[in-house]
């Protein structure tokens, strides 16, 4: 995929700015809170419908302002010579109290499912971070993103699960309070193992993609001295329950079937801690996956979770392998290559895994945009690209290299 021009009205500190992007390599570069961060977040925007910061869409919109439009052109494919095939065009529009409107060609979308998957993007940013020493819930969000972004009834079965687990936890605080009875958990306990077991096995199967493409891009990254493993971690009360084979399959089979009457059970013996908590404790809201580096001491490989005992820079390269990652789980996945947004990239990495950083984005053949403060860095490690500066909200000066 190639984003050919972002339109961005009131968005953070942007009043109304049009960019064109010809190139493949896009640096942009300017001093600290002029718009880099807010560029790529618009462009992430409309991919996702969210942004990659835990913010409300209102606090995109700029100050004194009540709305903030973004439209992309985007070619869907295009030949190294920069022919386009064929493209489309992304429009959202946002009001306060979060009226949000997305047409896609012009034809308004009405539901994010139909959104989400039109325009496939990756992003690394100082926020990526967590997905090594956050809690589980960032993880379970990169997870869930990924799948979103190449298969659309995951988005919806993932929806599904979230309203019928609500309800749920609504009911345990009714029984906890002696106006319900337990008796009626059993229809709210049907659905949430259906949709939990769906949402659990395709995790699973994506981790294991993940994982293949891990191994590799972290031993480039590193240059062949550390390794790095991922492990799907189910709530405690479902992991001697649930069997994640590799071959598991999602068609309704015997082997299924026993998972479903497994996962109800763990849920019935939760049952009195539910009430007595007024929340659900098992499930794969409750989900995790483990980081494992592998690193060559004295001959001997050890193997250490990567969030207590990670230094900073192998944090940073752990992130940049789950994105280099899923951008090849996403392009095997649909037939395309998605856009890279590296924010800040280059802090904490030192000379070499910069080096090789930038010798594996050169070999993605995918469109990527790199911010930093530090241009004569990047510029030393790349060379046909396009470099912006960007200076409050606009664009300063364009230079194509």
């Amino acid at each position: 995929m190639h984003l050919n021009q972002l339109v961005l009205r009131n968005f953070r500190n942007y009043v109304d700015c049009e960019i064109d992007f010809p190139s493949r390599v896009n640096l942009i570069t300017g001093g600290n809170a002029q718009g880099k961060t807010s560029l790529l977040e618009a462009i992430y925007f409309l991919s996702t419908a969210k942004s990659h910061r835990a913010y409300p869409n209102d606090e995109l919109i700029r100050h004194d302002e009540s709305w903030f439009y973004l439209k992309g052109t985007i070619a869907s494919n295009a030949d190294n010579d920069g022919a386009i095939h064929s493209e489309m065009t992304l429009e959202v529009s946002n009001q306060l109290q979060g009226q949000r409107r997305f047409k896609l060609n012009g034809d308004i979308q009405p539901r994010l499912s139909q959104w989400m998957g039109q325009f496939k993007v990756v992003f690394f940013s100082p926020e990526s971070l967590a997905l090594v020493k956050g809690a589980p819930a960032d993880r379970r969000r990169f997870i869930d993103l990924l799948i979103c972004q190449i298969d659309s009834a995951y988005l919806k079965r993932l929806q599904d699960y979230q309203l019928v687990l609500k309800q749920r936890n609504e009911l345990l605080k009714q029984i906890r309070g002696k106006h319900a009875s337990p008796e009626q958990l059993g229809a709210w306990d049907g659905l949430l193992v259906e949709h939990g077991l769906f949402i659990i096995q395709t995790r699973s199967q994506i981790l294991e993609r993940l994982q293949m493409y891990a191994q590799e891009k972290h031993a480039k990254l590193t240059g062949d001295r550390e390794g790095i493993e991922l492990k799907y971690q189910p709530s405690p009360n479902l992991r001697e329950s649930i069997s994640l084979d590799k071959d598991s399959s999602l068609d309704r089979s015997d082997d299924e079937s026993e998972a479903l009457t497994k996962f109800e059970s763990a849920l019935n013996s939760s049952r009195r801690v539910d009430v007595m908590h007024g929340t659900t404790s098992v499930g794969p809201h409750r989900d995790n996956f483990s980081l494992v580096l592998q690193t060559q001491k004295q001959g001997l490989t050890l193997q250490e979770e990567a969030k207590p005992y990670a230094s900073q820079g192998q944090q940073r390269t752990i992130a940049l392998t789950l994105k280099l990652s899923e951008l090849e789980v996403i392009r095997h996945a649909t037939g395309k290559t998605p856009i890279v947004l590296l924010d800040d990239v280059v802090s904490e990495l030192d000379d070499e895994r910069r080096t090789f950083l930038m010798d594996l984005l050169g070999k993605l053949n995918a469109q990527t945009f790199i911010t930093s403060t530090q241009r004569e860095v990047l510029e030393a490690d790349v060379d046909k690209c396009t470099v912006l500066t960007i200076n409050d909200g606009c664009v300063l000066r364009r230079e194509d290299r």
